[in-house]
């Protein structure tokens, strides 16, 4: 009997030490998880040029910005974001597209992203809402005088095109997108702002635990949760934004985790006009929420923009943001209309199919050079009307207007003086100031 007592207290000894154990491991594993909560954006761009060709196809692309849980890299840049086109609808005919003798009507590519697969081999499931990409984006900074790019730094990077991979894919893409009628693509580098629908769990490797405190260039990285545009912004509009990475001041001291809620406002804003008078806007943000309810105040110039489809914006000294227009787009007008003024001149140019095809494609694009070849006076015409259109779009047509989508990445220069830089009040920068850069 008193060994049956014994098996029985050994039996239940045995199953507390193991329940014990079994909740020790849980505590363990829950305190080293993870979870990205939902709204969190994912922002990645696409390494290789896909043909729109219809719903379910398959898409691959590379996390461009890491996201944070906390102050812990939670998915690393550079992991692979898997996900398909959700959708295909057709979008609005692009400024000019018909003068180029492009008869083909854009359409537009709604990605959903499923899955995260970290560089460790990790495979996450995810969940995002529809996203369209857009391509040719760009990031403008201020830099002083002394810091900004001479010539042969501008050339190297208007080079670096060149290097990129894929080299003939996208020379093959570019010779198809030329004619009349094309099929559409996705761009080599579209970039997608997907947000999380639901939250995501995973556990920080080693690499990740200890790149918590990425390297810190000196700038407040902000996500723009309230669209702007300079025609559509008036001065007093309140916007909010977003903080996706830590921020810490010189001490190393964390001041804005992941999350904080900015709130602003539009100070200035001018809307583009004719003559190719081109908009701007000044905008700045006067208070920070922390995750943790506490709220302070902030002094901050934008400092940099990615500006996003193929814009041509600039930075001013204090934090103001224009449109500009192509130094190159305003020299190439007038040099366009040589080619046709020197076959009036002379009747022995535009002789050639070659010549006669260089005027018609200024003109009208393929279908421009092909109807050249009826004859040089043909070719001539189209010349003519390729510069016009050159000159009308350089100096006379409206101009660009800001336009800031929501999750526009903004670089912030923070003051943590509590003072503007240079004495400058944002609240007393006119519109002229705008201009003048």
């Amino acid at each position: 009997m008193r060994s049956y007592i014994n098996r029985i207290v050994i039996s239940f000894s045995v199953l507390a030490a193991s329940a014990s154990l079994a909740a020790a491991q849980d505590a363990q594993s829950s305190q080293n998880t993870m979870v990205v909560g939902a709204g969190n954006d994912l922002r990645c761009r696409l390494e290789k040029g896909l043909r729109i060709t219809k719903s379910g196809e398959p898409i691959t692309a590379t996390l461009v910005d890491p996201v944070y849980a906390g102050t812990t890299i939670a998915m690393p840049e550079g992991s692979t974001v898997k996900g398909h086109v959700s959708s295909i609808s057709s979008a609005p005919w692009h400024k000019g597209q018909l003068l180029r003798g492009d008869f083909t009507r854009p359409r537009t590519a709604n990605v959903t992203f499923d899955s995260v697969i970290l560089p460790d081999g990790t495979a996450l499931p995810i969940h995002t809402d529809s996203t369209i990409g857009v391509s040719d984006v760009k990031t403008v900074q201020y830099l002083p005088k002394s810091q900004r790019p001479g010539i042969r730094q501008k050339m190297k990077d208007a080079a670096k095109p060149l290097t990129e991979p894929n080299k003939l894919q996208r020379l093959s893409q570019a010779a198809v997108t030329s004619l009349p009628y094309h099929p559409e693509y996705l761009s080599q580098g579209t970039i997608f702002d997907a947000t999380l629908l639901d939250a995501v769990e995973t556990t920080p490797s080693v690499d990740q635990v200890a790149t918590h405190s990425s390297p810190d260039d000196g700038y407040l990285h902000v996500r723009l949760l309230t669209p702007l545009n300079s025609a559509m912004s008036p001065a007093g509009s309140q916007i909010e934004a977003v903080v996706p990475r830590p921020y810490y001041n010189r001490d190393h001291v964390l001041v804005y985790p992941p999350g904080t809620k900015l709130e602003g406002t539009v100070t200035k804003a001018v809307a583009a006009g004719w003559m190719k008078k081109n908009g701007g806007l000044l905008f700045s943000f006067h208070s920070a929420q922390t995750p943790d309810g506490d709220t302070t105040e902030l002094f901050a110039t934008v400092a940099g923009i990615q500006a996003a489809g193929g814009q041509r914006l600039a930075v001013g000294l204090e934090g103001d943001v224009k449109a500009t227009t192509s130094t190159f787009s305003r020299l190439r007008a007038p040099i366009s209309l040589i080619g046709p003024s020197r076959a009036v001149a002379d009747t022995t140019v535009d002789k050639t199919a070659w010549s006669r095809a260089g005027e018609g494609n200024k003109g009208f694009g393929l279908l421009g050079a092909g109807a050249a070849q009826a004859s040089a006076t043909t070719a001539i015409g189209f010349g003519y009307f390729g510069g016009a259109v050159n000159i009308y779009d350089a100096f006379l047509a409206r101009g660009s207007n800001v336009e800031l989508p929501v999750n526009t990445p903004v670089l912030l220069r923070v003051d943590e003086t509590g003072h503007r830089p240079g004495g400058i009040d944002a609240t007393v920068v006119t519109s002229e100031n705008i201009q003048k850069h």
